[in-house]
């Protein structure tokens, strides 16, 4: 069936919705049977909102009737005051795009390798302080992210969305309770094994992350993920980055090498620190702190800032945009997850390969040691962490990652993701608990008898 695809560039604010009716640019022919979709602005300053209204054509006549006229009228009142036409979302395949956010996480992922030797892991880091383990690198890691949100919503407001009604409260707790039992099961999540483990090809991290996609795009497909976030059904249509996003990411990646190298240098500047005892009762002021100890704070700090700002820039901080790629068999099919994965394999990989392969460092910038997991067990648990964990991130189009950054939103169902995935982390470790002592009595109760 022939279609006509009515675009129109509507400045936010400054045009009527009249006067917009004449911006229309026909690409093919069709008419009546309408519908209204609202593409999200992107661009770092960007003053205009796309509304594509979609007429399927019964006839060749090149005329609007007035029903059409005041729909169109309809949608483009919408789209100038920033809102959703019906409510939907028409997505973009952005490949390039995605690209420049995958390259920022990498060099977020590398930079915190190099400096202070750990896995860039956001279940990792969440789950920590969650067992109880306060070190003051996690606090930092997090705020890192939280600087970075904060950031987002300055300078690429584009990168959040506003949840529909139709995405309800319960969808999104059971996903943050499944994702939060499976990241603690498997022991990390799209971050620590998708692009940590695959840059230092694991064949464990290979097999949870090809178990949590292929869970993930099962649940998405059979629960309707696109459905319930009110994904556009049209094809996602080719889009370039534009003038902003480019100079954000080329600003970003420039600026996140440069701290970190400056960080370097000032390690190298003032020396090695000598360690200061711990203080009798737990906390150390900041004055008693080493000066590596300070560079690897303002390190991971760093890290997470650049970090949330990749996950913003790729779009992976929209869950429809995410929920595009793993709900199969839909026109709206959006491809653009894999380009950021690759982009931040890619940069992530030339520092995990330089530190395992070519040993190119002994010891990270300000840790004594690497801590990159050196296990190659694929076990039950890892597989079965793997499929709940994809069924969370298919129910929601939400990882923990992605969460964190749009925490600073403050929406309930975020919000209500977050404290679920939490519960679900400390009820894994809970039960595991439970299970491990309850095998340790079944041993001693199986052992044999012995007489004297």
């Amino acid at each position: 069936m022939a279609t006509t695809l009515f675009r129109i560039a509507a400045p936010r604010y400054r045009a009527t919705p009249i006067s917009l009716l004449g911006e229309f640019l026909i690409q093919d022919r069709s008419k009546l049977q309408r519908r209204g979709y609202h593409a999200p602005s992107h661009g770092l300053h960007s003053n205009v909102h796309q509304a594509h209204i979609l007429l399927h054509s019964r006839s060749s006549k090149k005329m609007l009737t007035t029903s059409a006229i005041a729909e169109v009228t309809t949608a483009v009142s919408a789209a100038a005051a920033g809102t959703s036409a019906g409510g939907y979302t028409l997505l973009s395949f952005t490949p390039a795009t995605a690209v420049l956010g995958g390259l920022l996480l990498g060099i977020a992922t590398a930079g915190k390798l190099l400096t202070t030797g750990r896995v860039l892991g956001i279940s990792g880091a969440v789950k920590g302080l969650v067992a109880g383990d306060l070190a003051s690198w996690r606090f930092a890691f997090l705020m890192g992210m939280a600087l970075g949100s904060v950031a987002l919503t300055a300078t690429l407001p584009g990168a959040f969305e506003v949840l529909p009604q139709t995405f309800t409260v319960w969808r999104a707790v059971l996903a943050g309770l499944l994702v939060g039992v499976g990241s603690s099961m498997g022991n990390g999540c799209t971050s620590g094994h998708g692009i940590c483990g695959s840059a230092r090809l694991s064949p464990r991290s290979f097999a949870y992350t090809a178990t949590f996609m292929a869970s993930g795009m099962l649940t998405a497909t059979l629960t309707g993920s696109a459905a319930a976030l009110k994904v556009a059904p049209l094809p996602a249509a080719l889009a370039m980055p534009t003038v902003a996003e480019a100079q954000l990411a080329a600003v970003v990646a420039a600026g996140g090498i440069a701290t970190f190298a400056a960080l370097a240098a000032a390690k190298r500047f003032m020396g090695e620190a000598t360690p200061r005892p711990p203080r009798a009762h737990g906390g150390s002021s900041e004055q008693q702190l080493p000066q590596s100890r300070r560079l690897e704070l303002a390190s991971e700090l760093l890290a997470g800032c650049i970090f949330a700002l990749g996950l913003g820039l790729s779009g992976m901080s929209r869950p429809s945009k995410v929920a595009g790629f793993l709900t199969l068999g839909l026109p709206s099919w959006d491809p653009s997850l894999p380009f950021v994965m690759a982009g931040a394999v890619a940069v992530a990989m030339v520092a995990y390969q330089g530190v395992m392969r070519f040993r190119m460092m002994s010891k990270p910038l300000f840790c004594p040691t690497f801590q990159i997991p050196s296990s190659s067990l694929i076990d039950t648990k890892l597989l079965g962490g793997g499929v709940i964990f994809g069924a969370g991130w298919g129910l929601a189009g939400i990882c923990p990652g992605p969460a964190l950054v749009a925490a600073m939103m403050g929406d309930p169902r975020v919000l209500g993701y977050i404290a679920a995935m939490v519960g679900g982390m400390l009820l894994q470790s809970r039960l595991e608990t439970l299970v491990a002592r309850l095998g340790s009595k079944d041993a001693r109760w199986m052992k044999p008898m012995t007489f004297r």
